[in-house]
């Protein structure tokens, strides 16, 4: 949702002593004119987004697979789905045919 320069402007706002937080802002953005131009543009995002985030946060009181799953190396997958027709379709194809295996197609190949 935020820009890198945005994350980075709300990193160095959240992390240290609150009293050093000007002193590292100024470090990190010298121009005042930007670091008022990235204030505006991250209250602007999140008062955009506000409402979506209420609605995700109750949803995902009734319903927990909305929360993303970590694959061991802290960044989500994305699910995998099998289509049913297909899974049908193999099934129905190993029951007609269980002693006749099929040759393994080729990428691009057309069907």
């Amino acid at each position: 949702m935020f820009s890198r320069a945005e994350r980075e402007f709300l990193t160095q706002l959240a992390q240290g002593p609150a009293e050093e937080v000007p002193h590292r802002l100024a470090r990190a953005f010298p121009n005042p004119v930007y670091r008022r131009k990235l204030l505006w543009g991250i209250r602007h995002k999140a008062a955009r987004s506000l409402s979506d985030w209420q609605l995700y946060a109750l949803a995902v009181g009734r319903e927990e697979r909305l929360l993303p799953r970590s694959n061991g190396s802290g960044e989500s997958s994305p699910p995998l789905f099998e289509d049913s027709i297909v899974t049908f379709l193999g099934a129905v194809r190993r029951l007609l045919s269980p002693h006749r295996t099929l040759p393994p197609q080729k990428s691009g190949e057309d069907r």
